[in-house]
């Protein structure tokens, strides 16, 4: 028995949750889906989901098989979609992850342009500022401010970014300027709550040496936006890259402090899951995305 028919009935479950969905989006009947998984698990002689009138659940060894088969499915996808003459232009759904100081301050005036240039593709999204497991959440491609850590994954640089520690004038005149990174623990600092380690700040000394300075303040939010507009309004220090705050400093809104301290050698990278073939949707986003931004 060749299994390859099966899988694709398997994923659609897994993907949408439930037979009649899955049944829907193949264009098939219900009991034909419940027929191929029960062929499925009895050829494998194990039992890939716990059926209840509410909803399906994967067993252990359903987890472990759909890995596998939402991986194969994944290639299969792309491997025919690299020989279709319809792969010349880009379409299908494209699931984006971004923060959301990057949708506001660079995204919102891209996407318009990308649409229009490729009409048929459908945008999805997500706006977050954790670091999403791309291959486990379905994510073709995440946008990100650092460095690569994660081996598996593919990153390019966009453009040339760093973070700026920044208050504004009034605050910095009531209550000093820092002119040492320890400074800071006097101070009210505004902190992004979904960082890898919000109350600690890293900062480089003079040999270019990490050390991490461990801040307090009064405002946590995930939106890096809220803490600006607390910034502007006089309410303490906060930190925020180029993109995000390249507008303020320039108008004066707003000071960068220490920035002898803060790290310089970061970027915006796109990130994307290691794949033998690249989509066209994964490319052609990823290539006018970092044209659009050099420019």
């Amino acid at each position: 028995m060749s299994i390859l028919p099966y899988l694709e009935t398997f994923s659609a479950v897994i993907e949408h949750g439930s037979f009649t969905a899955a049944a829907q989006a193949l264009g098939i009947s219900k009991p034909v889906v419940s027929k191929q998984v029960s062929a499925l698990e009895q050829h494998l002689g194990v039992q890939l989901l716990q059926r209840t009138t509410r909803r399906l659940h994967l067993t252990q060894a359903g987890e472990m098989f759909a890995s596998y088969s939402k991986r194969i499915m994944t290639e299969a996808y792309e491997a025919e979609q690299s020989v279709l003459p319809l792969q010349s232009e880009p379409q299908g759904r494209l699931r984006i992850s971004a923060p959301e100081s990057m949708a506001i301050s660079l995204l919102s005036d891209v996407l318009p342009m990308f649409q229009r240039k490729y009409p048929k593709l459908e945008l999805d999204i997500s706006i977050t500022g954790r670091f999403v497991d791309l291959v486990e959440e379905g994510i073709d491609l995440a946008i990100r401010v650092g460095t690569l850590e994660d081996s598996s994954l593919i990153a390019r640089k966009l453009m040339p970014c760093r973070f700026h520690l920044c208050a504004s004038t009034a605050y910095l005149d009531v209550h000093g300027r820092p002119i040492h990174p320890g400074d800071l623990v006097k101070h009210n600092c505004l902190i992004y709550s979904q960082g890898q380690h919000p109350n600690n700040w890293l900062f480089l000394d003079s040999e270019g040496k990490e050390f991490h300075v461990k801040v307090s303040g009064n405002l946590f939010s995930d939106t890096g936006h809220l803490l600006m507009n607390a910034a502007l309004n006089n309410l303490g220090v906060f930190m925020a890259p180029t993109y995000m705050v390249k507008q303020a400093l320039a108008e004066g809104q707003l000071e960068s402090i220490l920035d002898e301290f803060t790290p310089s050698g970061v970027g915006l990278y796109a990130v994307y899951p290691h794949t033998k073939l690249v989509s066209k949707k994964v490319r052609a986003f990823v290539d006018f995305l970092a044209d659009t931004l050099h420019q």
